[in-house]
């Protein structure tokens, strides 16, 4: 089968996106080739690709963007090492790279947040938010320090930050996305969304210290139970891609053997 008829087979199964443009294209590679097999990860790293090229799949399909800006226009990359090298490594192998973001986010469920959910065993907690932007769950009661445990195991966090008292008793978590001043007032939205009673904790993928974390430690250094846990974007949106490889498995059946491979998380704890 060849690539654009595998990548015109998955995109079939999708519902049509709300808004006209979206980054969901292939990124790099020739569609007409033949596939012969397909890879799904959190990132196109150097390691995915390396991985990729072991198992003998030529195609690979990313949620994140390849090339360091969101529309991963490469004309402002021309000579750099870096990126000719990742390239080079691409075009050798015969590799196509294909970005399923917008679909995976506005599929019904979303497809990313189901694999968090999934991932850090939360399926039977989860409620309908009574705020928007973000998710919210109702855990059994636990202390900050057990819950920031209990996402480093599920996530194979390497890193990860807490504000907020570690032995405060929290069952009440907002998971958000990127907190900084942005699309939809979120510099203030998300402060609102944590100062809430319903609220103990905001799980953030990114934070801008003097928003929302700056609030979650006055708020903490006033004795009250807010906290905010950092665990980063990559490793909290990655649980969606081993399940994208699932319901390509489905999809496709023997046709093209399909794998997860992990970016993994790309920070490192100073000790």
């Amino acid at each position: 089968m060849k690539h654009a008829e595998v990548l015109e087979k998955i995109m079939a199964v999708y519902p049509p996106l709300p808004f006209p443009e979206t980054c969901d294209t292939i990124k790099f590679g020739d569609p007409s080739g033949e596939c012969t097999g397909i890879t799904t990860s959190c990132a196109l790293t150097v390691e995915v690709i390396r991985e990729t090229i072991r198992r003998g799949a030529n195609l690979i399909i990313v949620h994140e963007p390849c090339f360091y800006t969101h529309d991963d226009k490469t004309d402002w990359l021309a000579g750099n090492e870096v990126f000719e090298k990742k390239a080079a490594m691409l075009r050798e192998a015969g590799i196509v790279v294909w970005r399923n973001h917008d679909h995976m986010h506005k599929a019904k469920p979303d497809e990313i947040f189901s694999g968090f959910t999934k991932a850090v065993e939360w399926s039977a907690y989860q409620q309908a938010a009574p705020f928007r932007n973000a998710g919210y769950f109702v855990l059994p009661p636990m202390s900050l320090r057990d819950l920031a445990r209990h996402l480093r195991d599920c996530l194979h966090l390497s890193s990860g930050r807490v504000v907020g008292n570690m032995d405060a008793v929290v069952s009440k978590v907002a998971i958000a996305g990127h907190i900084f001043p942005s699309w939809d007032d979120q510099e203030q939205n998300y402060t609102k969304i944590l100062s809430r009673e319903d609220v103990d904790v905001l799980l953030a993928m990114e934070c801008i210290e003097w928003t929302t974390m700056g609030y979650a430690r006055d708020a903490a250094q006033l004795g009250m139970n807010k906290a905010i846990i950092q665990a980063g974007h990559f490793v909290t949106e990655e649980p969606g891609m081993p399940l994208l490889a699932d319901h390509l498995r489905l999809l496709l059946g023997d046709a093209i053997p399909v794998s997860f491979i992990a970016s993994g998380d790309p920070w490192q704890t100073i000790q």
